[in-house]
C-alpha cells in the first residue's frame, strides 16, 4: 500500500509541476511533507523537504527550460527515507543522507525522460490542433489527457523503485558496513550546500557572501561531528 500511495503521489506531482494546475504542490518542501503524511511520518518528510527545497530552488520550469526533475527526486528521497526509517526508529540525519544518495540521481534521470515526453507531446499537440480544426473538441481533450499520461507513469514507476532501493539499502548500511562511521555528518554538509545553493539561486546582491558562508558552516559542522566521533 505504501508503494501504491507513493506512486500516485509522485505521478500527480509530475503532472502538477508542469502540465496542470502548477500550484507549487510539487515543490520539494510541499511534496516531501505530503509524502511523509501519506506514509505516516510527517516529521520525516519535513526533515527531508526543507533542504531539498533550498537545494533545488533554481529548478523551475520557465519557458523551454528543462531543469532536473525535482519532484521525482523529492518523492524518491522522502519516500525512501520514511520507509527506511521504519526499521530504524524514524528518519534521522544518517537515514536522510543515505536516502538522498539513493534517490537524488532520479532527478537527473527524470530530466532525460522528460526530453522524450516533450518530443512526444509536440506530436500530440499537432493531433489536438487537427482535432479542433475538425470541430472535434472531445478528441482534442482526450489527446491532452494522453499527453499527461507519460509524465505520470514515469514518476509513478521510478519514485517507488528509488524508495524501495533506499528501504533495502539504508538499514543494511547503517546496521552493517557504516555502523561506526559518522554518517550524519554528510546530512549536515548537504544542508550547508543546500543553503548555499538556495542563496545562489536567489541572485541577490549579497548571495555570494551567503553562499560561501553556508558552505563554510556546513563544512565546519561536518568537521566537528567527525572530530567528536573520532574522540569517542
Amino acid at each position: 500500500m505504501s508503494y501504491l500511495l507513493l506512486a500516485i503521489l509522485a505521478g500527480l506531482a509530475a503532472i502538477e509541476r508542469k502540465g496542470f494546475l502548477q500550484a507549487m504542490l510539487a515543490r520539494p518542501i510541499a511534496l516531501a511533507t505530503l509524502t511523509g503524511l501519506a506514509l505516516g511520518d510527517v516529521r520525516g518528510g519535513v526533515l527531508v523537504g526543507a533542504p531539498l527545497e533550498l537545494f533545488w530552488l533554481g529548478a523551475v520550469n520557465l519557458g523551454a527550460a528543462l531543469p532536473v526533475h525535482e519532484a521525482l527526486g523529492t518523492a524518491a528521497v522522502a519516500g525512501g527515507a520514511v520507509l527506511a526509517g521504519r526499521a530504524l526508529g524514524g528518519v534521522t540525519p544518517d537515514v536522510a543522507v543515505l536516502a538522498l544518495l539513493v534517490g537524488a540521481p532520479l532527478a537527473v534521470l527524470g530530466r532525460r525522460a522528460e526530453r522524450f515526453t516533450e518530443v512526444a507531446n509536440e506530436r500530440l499537440a499537432a493531433r489536438a490542433e487537427a482535432a479542433l480544426l475538425r470541430g472535434d473538441a472531445a478528441a482534442a481533450v482526450n489527446v491532452n489527457l494522453l499527453g499527461l499520461g507519460a509524465p505520470f507513469l514515469i514518476s509513478a514507476v521510478l519514485a517507488p523503485l528509488g524508495a524501495a532501493a533506499a528501504e533495502a539499502l539504508v538499514p543494511w548500511l547503517l546496521l552493517g558496513p557504516l555502523s561506526r562511521l559518522p554518517v550524519a555528518a554528510g546530512w549536515f554538509a548537504f544542508c550547508g550546500l543546500a543553503c548555499a545553493s538556495g542563496a545562489k539561486a536567489m541572485r541577490a546582491p549579497r548571495a555570494r557572501v551567503v553562499y560561501y558562508a553556508a558552505l563554510a558552516a556546513g563544512a565546519a559542522a561536518v568537521l566537528t561531528v567527525m572530530w567528536r566521533g573520532a574522540r569517542a
